[in-house]
């Protein structure tokens, strides 16, 4: 396995890899398949510039990513938020996950960010427990699932 920072060039495979997970794990994420399958390739060309974006990768493929958001607000100059972590069912439990947290958080270290929010699915035990492994701790905070009542996101952060 080998860890690829995404560029606008790797739209096929950073949107194939999307809409697995949206049609997999489709709790995990705030947007729909159906939102993001009518992207076309300008779409994805600029959802990837818009973020700093990771992929592990080995010879069969692509085997998960993960994104660092960066907030703008003078406020919030030092955090930065991880998301759209989705490693494939082929993947899971050879330390994916892991992989791509620890590049993440080592990426944030780079541009100076102090903590590392994301929100996790209150009903998604296994990534909790992985965020939880990389350093993660659960703050409190809630918010509401954009579809299901039932679920809310879980706050969690690292500080760096």
């Amino acid at each position: 396995m080998h860890l690829h920072e995404v560029h606008p060039d790797d739209w096929q495979s950073y949107r194939d890899l999307r809409l697995e997970g949206l049609l997999d794990a489709p709790d995990a994420f705030w947007f729909t398949y159906a939102d993001e399958a009518a992207y076309d390739e300008a779409d994805w060309r600029e959802r990837i510039e818009g973020a700093w974006l990771v992929q592990a990768r080995d010879d069969e493929g692509v085997l998960g990513s993960a994104g660092l958001g960066l907030h703008w607000e003078p406020e919030r100059a030092t955090v930065a938020t991880l998301f759209g972590m989705y490693v494939t069912p082929r993947a899971r439990g050879r330390g994916v996950g892991e992989a791509l947290v620890a590049a993440v958080l080592e990426e944030a270290r780079r541009r100076g960010k102090s903590e590392i929010v994301l929100e996790v699915a209150s009903d998604n035990a296994a990534a909790r427990a992985l965020y939880e492994r990389c350093g993660f701790v659960v703050t409190g905070a809630t918010h509401p699932h954009p579809r299901k009542d039932e679920i809310h996101e879980v706050e969690m952060v690292c500080n760096l």
